[in-house]
């Protein structure tokens, strides 16, 4: 636990340069770089996306809302931050599970990524 807000904001931003971009999953992209069961297909075609990063204040940060393009069939079950914007590129930085959701047709899946530093 951090207990001062300046180092606490540093860590923030430290955590938004080291994950400029988002990605969707179908699985646990697990813990060590990889990118496991990332979305792919669709029209239009998933793509990992830009996150437009926030201020950091008092060791929180908060993304804006992003939309990715979802191909039917798919059930995203993951979202995670990268270094690269290219998909299937083997460098997640973090994840988390998100709220499960099954695409019978293709759609969008709406993320608003918040890193806390406690």
């Amino acid at each position: 636990m951090v207990r001062n807000n300046t180092m606490k904001t540093a860590l923030a931003n430290a955590y938004k340069a080291a994950g400029p971009y988002g990605a969707l999953f179908t699985a646990d992209p697990g813990t060590a770089g990889t990118a496991t069961g990332e979305v792919t297909g669709g029209s239009p075609a998933y793509a990992r996306k830009s996150l437009t990063w926030g201020t950091a204040a008092n060791g929180v940060v908060q993304s804006a809302a992003t939309a990715f393009d979802v191909p039917s069939g798919a059930t995203v079950t993951f979202f995670g931050v990268t270094t690269a914007g290219t998909a299937g590129t083997a460098d997640v930085q973090d994840s988390v599970a998100v709220t499960s959701q099954t695409f019978s047709s293709q759609g969008t899946y709406t993320v608003t990524a918040t890193y806390t530093q406690s």
